[in-house]
């Protein structure tokens, strides 16, 4: 049973938070989706015309720790009045933290990540407001058990394998229900936007120091061609429909953005910021932060590949092109 909640207009592009139910009972939820005002009368009332309640929810399933995912764990434990098991890949634990939570999500971080880039301190402000707003639809996972790629989890109805796809975040899985041939893939694969291969600023402390979010997501697209599933359900929107063509799509889109970087740092190196606009045609309001991360998602590539350079550490770093015999964007396998 899909459930699609409608997403706060904080998010209008995003269309809704699906959140998904299997089995005949009792239920195994693949997300939850967010605290918004609603959300979880929105919930209730669908899985009552399904003939069920929040009573009959055994296990929920995090496809990534990003709060329109989880923000509605506690809520439906308290509803239930029961302690229903909660599963996240532990490479995203620190998203979902009681303690992230009371830094309202934001730390330095974050802020040294901006400052980096070159973003100016009033424009820094307005992504720490944003990161307010992420804190305000959900609450923290107060207790949770760790999945890992392999896992499986079967009820009456259901068999899933937990597919480890990494990029978005270093903890996002898919969920694979090999019978019928279904993916349920989180924010991997969105029918209506690119997903974006997000930084991961605590790489070290994770235990992934060499962890590069769009290197991981192309590697990640290779495991869900592999599989081969005849039916996709994203985190957000619609069902997928000809998910090699929107692969193929993703992948030149993130070619083309590469090769858009480079146009720029040929013309005059600079920091992230300043690139912003030659890269981004417009960004959407409170969106400063992702797009420093997937422009920084970019870079790392280019930089690795020798076709671009860290020429100042800064603050602000700052990027130059490397001249070379052929100074084009490298391929994504």
């Amino acid at each position: 049973m899909s459930i699609p909640i409608p997403f706060a207009a904080d998010a209008a592009n995003l269309v809704s938070a699906n959140v998904f139910a299997l089995g005949t009972g009792p239920l195994i939820l693949i997300d939850t989706g967010p605290k918004v005002p609603g959300a979880l009368d929105y919930l209730e009332s669908a899985l009552r015309e399904a003939g069920f309640g929040f009573g009959d929810i055994e296990t929920i399933l995090l496809t990534h720790g990003h709060v329109d995912h989880f923000g509605l764990v506690q809520d439906i434990r308290n509803a239930a009045n029961k302690r229903i098991g909660c599963f996240l890949h532990p490479y995203d634990r620190l998203h979902a933290s009681p303690e992230s939570f009371e830094s309202r999500l934001w730390d330095k971080g974050k802020e040294d990540f901006l400052l980096k880039a070159g973003t100016p301190p009033q424009e820094i402000q307005k992504t720490r407001s944003r990161f307010d707003f992420f804190r305000s639809i959900a609450d923290p996972l107060e207790y949770f058990s760790t999945l890992k790629d392999g896992d499986v989890f079967t009820g009456e109805g259901y068999h899933l394998s937990v597919i480890h796809t990494p990029g978005h975040t270093p903890g996002s899985c898919c969920f694979f229900e090999r019978n019928r041939r279904i993916l349920f893939s989180g924010d991997v694969i969105i029918r209506h936007i690119t997903p974006n291969p997000l930084v991961e600023l605590k790489k070290d402390f994770l235990g992934i120091p060499g962890y590069r979010s769009l290197r991981a997501y192309v590697d990640s697209l290779h495991k869900i061609e592999a599989l081969g599933p005849d039916y996709v359900f994203p985190g957000h929107g619609l069902p997928v429909e000809g998910l090699p063509g929107l692969i193929a799509m993703y992948r030149n889109h993130h070619r083309q953005r590469m090769d858009r970087i480079l146009e720029v740092l040929e013309k005059k190196p600079g920091s992230i910021y300043e690139m912003l606009p030659q890269v981004f045609p417009k960004i959407p309001k409170g969106e400063t932060f992702l797009a420093v991360s997937d422009l920084y998602a970019h870079l790392e590539l280019l930089v690795e590949d020798g076709k671009a350079a860290l020429l100042d550490p800064g603050p602000p770093e700052i990027y130059g092109a490397v001249h070379g015999p052929s100074n084009t964007a490298p391929e994504l396998p």
